[in-house]
C-alpha cells in the first residue's frame, strides 16, 4: 500500500495545476475597434463623407493582424480583425462606386451643376461682387439669372408641414437646416416647386433640385425669415 501511495506522489507533483507554459492571452482593442467600425461603415452607402470610416477601419484591421502576427502569445483577435478587413474593404469599394455614378449622373439633362459656394461674395475680390438694393452679392449670381441649374441643399425647419412641402428655403448645410435661425442672405434659396411636379417630404436629408434660377432685384421674406434674394422655380425635385 506505501509503495503505491509513493508512486502516486511523484506523478502528481509532476503535473503542477498550471503548466508553466501557458499563456493568458489579450484580445486586440484595434481588432475589436475595427469589426465596430466597419459595421458602422456600412452607412457610407448612404452618407458620402462617412466613407472615412471604412478606410479607418481598414487600417486599424491590418494593424491589429500586424501586431497579432507579432506577438502571437501574447494577443489573439485575428478572426475579428480578418472580418473587419473584409468589410471594410468591400464597403469602401462599393459605396465609393455608387456614390461617384450617382454624382455623374443626378444633374438632369439640360441643367448646370451649382452649389451654394458659387453664390458667396468674395470681399477679397471687389471686381466680382455687385450690390442689388438690399445685398452685396457675387457676379456669378447675375450670371446665373435666368438659367436651368441644378442644386443640393437641406431644407430650412421653418416649413408648414412636415409631410410633402413644394415652398420652403433650401440651406446649404446641416447646421443651418438642423438650428434653425436666420441664415445670411447668400445662404438661402426660396424654392418653389411647380405644380405638376411632385413635392418632396420634408427630412433633414439632401435635397436635390433642378429648375430655373432667379436672382430678385430686392430681398423679401418667407415665414420669419428675411434677406431672400435667390429664387429656383423647380422643375425637378428630389
Amino acid at each position: 500500500m506505501s509503495g503505491t501511495l509513493d508512486q502516486i506522489k511523484p506523478s502528481l507533483e509532476m503535473r503542477p495545476a498550471f503548466s508553466e507554459s501557458a499563456h493568458y492571452r489579450t484580445i486586440s482593442r484595434s481588432a475589436v475597434i475595427a469589426l465596430l467600425l466597419s459595421v458602422v461603415s456600412l452607412l457610407a452607402f448612404f452618407v458620402s463623407w462617412m466613407l472615412v470610416l471604412p478606410v479607418v477601419a481598414l487600417v486599424l484591421g491590418l494593424t491589429a493582424l500586424s501586431t497579432i502576427r507579432r506577438y502571437p502569445e501574447e494577443y489573439t483577435g485575428a478572426g475579428a480583425a480578418v472580418v473587419a478587413v473584409g468589410i471594410s474593404t468591400g464597403t469602401f469599394l462599393l459605396a465609393a462606386t455608387w456614390h461617384a455614378v450617382d454624382y455623374a449622373t443626378e444633374v438632369p439633362e439640360g441643367y448646370s451643376r451649382v452649389s451654394f459656394s458659387e453664390l458667396q461674395p468674395d470681399m477679397k475680390d471687389p471686381q466680382s461682387l455687385i450690390r442689388n438694393r438690399d445685398a452685396i452679392l457675387p457676379k456669378r449670381a447675375a450670371e446665373l439669372h435666368g438659367q436651368p441649374v441644378f442644386i443640393k441643399g437641406y431644407m430650412h425647419p421653418g416649413v408648414a408641414t412636415l409631410g410633402k412641402v413644394n415652398h420652403f428655403i433650401l440651406v446649404p448645410d446641416m447646421g443651418t437646416c438642423c438650428f434653425g435661425g436666420q441664415p445670411k442672405a447668400t445662404d438661402m434659396i426660396e424654392v418653389k416647386i411647380k405644380a405638376d411636379v411632385s413635392g418632396v417630404r420634408y427630412s433633414t436629408r439632401t435635397v436635390k433640385l433642378a429648375g430655373k434660377f432667379v436672382l430678385a432685384e430686392r430681398s423679401s421674406e418667407f415665414g420669419e425669415l428675411h434677406s431672400v434674394v435667390y429664387h429656383l422655380e423647380a422643375d425637378v425635385a428630389r
